[in-house]
């Protein structure tokens, strides 16, 4: 990828990253980011910060989320990009979600409490995405595990002793939300998924507007198997590195991985005839 590539993909502190929103964009910016979108988990409470600084930057910014939601019976990540982030249907499922968020999050600690591991409460923030990454902080704080990365595997992985699922809204909500607020619905990293092909075809039936294609943790044949799906169902083509910050595995494509700048286009021309 070009220097100044487009990145439509990225998370800050207001849900799993490590990085401050403004943080986010000083290192976009070191790493030749000219456009890029927050699209953290679930809340759009990062992004008035993230703006700013894009804007002092001089990087264009895209306001985004990150959605989970249920499709074709598996647990997936809808994106949505360059919606009205303060329109009542995006506020309204990012409290909606942040409620199961937060029921689900105490389940887990009931869960591991019950396995003989008395985590402690009482620092538990407001303001932040109480999710995995989250409570595995918890128990790396209260010297339970080593490593974050060991917080997952021993306790916190699906199947886990401290594993409860998430209570998923549908993905049709989420689309309807997403475009009703101006922007476009995109599924995200469907080659993670164990049927990304189902999932695709289930949302594109919902009014799917494209797929992230090209993504950290897609290779050149998953990439293009994508872009050839896009192409059957007249689908939009995204693309992002997915950064969490400078620790995480997927921090080596921020700067190298994104969108082309030909299906930015194509996508921002979308949302302009939505708004």
């Amino acid at each position: 990828m070009p220097e100044n590539l487009v990145d439509l993909h990225s998370h800050s502190t207001c849900s799993d990253g490590s990085l401050s929103p403004t943080a986010l964009m000083e290192e976009a910016a070191r790493r030749g980011v000219g456009t890029l979108a927050l699209t953290d988990h679930d809340t759009v409470g990062g992004l008035d910060e993230a703006q700013a600084a894009a804007k002092r930057l001089g990087i264009e910014f895209v306001p985004g989320v990150e959605f989970t939601v249920i499709c074709a019976g598996s647990e997936v990540h809808l994106l949505g990009l360059g919606m009205d982030y303060a329109h009542a249907a995006i506020v309204a499922l990012c409290d909606e979600i942040q409620v199961k968020r937060r029921r689900r999050f105490f389940d887990m600690i009931d869960r591991l409490r019950a396995a003989g591991v008395p985590l402690k409460t009482e620092g538990v923030q407001d303001g932040v995405s109480l999710a995995r990454p989250y409570l595995a902080r918890m128990l790396a704080e209260q010297g339970y595990v080593q490593t974050y990365q060991e917080a997952f595997e021993k306790y916190l992985r699906k199947g886990g002793v401290g594993y409860v699922a998430h209570r998923c809204t549908s993905i049709q909500r989420g689309i309807e939300a997403v475009q009703a607020a101006g922007g476009v619905a995109i599924i995200a990293h469907p080659g993670i998924y164990r049927n990304g092909d189902e999932v695709v075809y289930e949302a594109a039936q919902h009014g799917l507007d494209g797929i992230e294609c090209y993504h950290s943790d897609h290779n050149h044949d998953v990439q293009e198997h994508y872009v050839g799906r896009a192409r059957q169902l007249n689908l939009l083509v995204s693309g992002g590195a997915d950064f969490h910050g400078v620790d995480h595995a997927r921090s080596k494509f921020f700067g190298k991985r994104g969108c082309p700048g030909d299906e930015y286009a194509r996508l921002m021309d979308a949302v302009a005839a939505r708004s």
